[in-house]
């Protein structure tokens, strides 16, 4: 396949990987302008024609805090301190809320986007990459309202520790990319992915940290939990905002750090190697 690059005249031959590749960042630089209108595309139709709108971003977190401080802060009393309960639960799920969203968006986004990508090149990667704009507007609106109950509580100042929040983030969408491309490649293929992962990401919620604390797990035990990546992210995000404990170990830090690492390589890895055959097995 050939395409004219709008910069160069020259043609440029396109070629499928012939062995397992990274995806090229370079390429996608290249394709820039590409991206910040899938960026403008992803939030137009996000927010447009939709009944509650920008309302139900507000809503969302609002609706989980109120059902799990029932239920799990009165009824079970889970045990959290001295931090309130709706507190210790908003704190880890605006962390949840903007890994889920980035995993998904980035599931679909080539299978979602066949129309286009049977019609023209570009660096595939600009469509998972383009809606972690999205699900950055959401974590936005949804730290607001952590920041508004935090103040409200008035034992949470601002401190040092927010610095850390931005790398917490960069962290999250690494490894979220890294599950979202791995299914997205997995879909090309397997239609019942889509189903299997609503159904991974509602068992993950349950094994993380977010309605009860990782302490509660035996000391003996407690590294298990930390081979899932999020509970040093969450338990990181709380220790920023809440001043809760300390960050987790150096060792248990390493362990969620190459498991995440380790899937984010193999996801980018599978998303490359389908990329260029998804118009051919669809």
């Amino acid at each position: 396949m050939t395409t004219l690059n709008h910069k160069n005249p020259a043609p440029i031959v396109i070629t499928p990987p012939s062995k397992l590749e990274l995806p090229d960042f370079r390429e996608l630089w290249d394709y820039k302008g590409l991206f910040f209108f899938l960026v403008r595309r992803d939030l137009k139709v996000r927010f447009q024609q939709t009944f509650i709108g920008f309302l139900w971003i507000v809503l969302q977190p609002l609706i989980q805090m109120l059902i799990f401080y029932v239920i799990l802060g009165i009824l079970v009393k889970v045990p959290t301190g001295d931090i309130p309960y709706h507190l210790f639960f908003l704190s880890a799920f605006v962390i949840w809320q903007f890994f889920t969203q980035v995993v998904n968006a980035s599931a679909m986004s080539l299978v979602g986007n066949i129309g286009i990508i049977v019609k023209s090149y570009f660096p595939r990667l600009a469509l998972p990459l383009s809606s972690v704009a999205s699900a950055l507007v959401d974590f936005g609106v949804s730290f607001i309202i952590l920041m508004v109950f935090l103040l409200l509580d008035g034992k949470y100042p601002i401190t040092i520790r927010y610095l850390l929040i931005p790398v917490l983030l960069i962290l999250t969408t690494i490894f979220a990319s890294g599950v979202g491309l791995l299914f997205g490649a997995l879909m090309v293929v397997f239609r019942d992915m889509k189903n299997l992962l609503g159904f991974i990401l509602m068992m993950w919620m349950y094994v993380t940290p977010i309605m009860y604390p990782a302490t509660l797990a035996p000391e003996k035990y407690r590294i298990i939990f930390y081979f899932n990546p999020l509970t040093s992210l969450v338990d990181g995000f709380r220790w920023a905002v809440l001043k809760q404990g300390s960050l987790p170990t150096p060792g248990y830090l390493v362990v969620s750090f190459l498991v995440a690492g380790l899937i984010w390589f193999c996801g980018a890895l599978a998303f490359r190697s389908m990329e260029n055959k998804i118009a051919d097995i669809m």
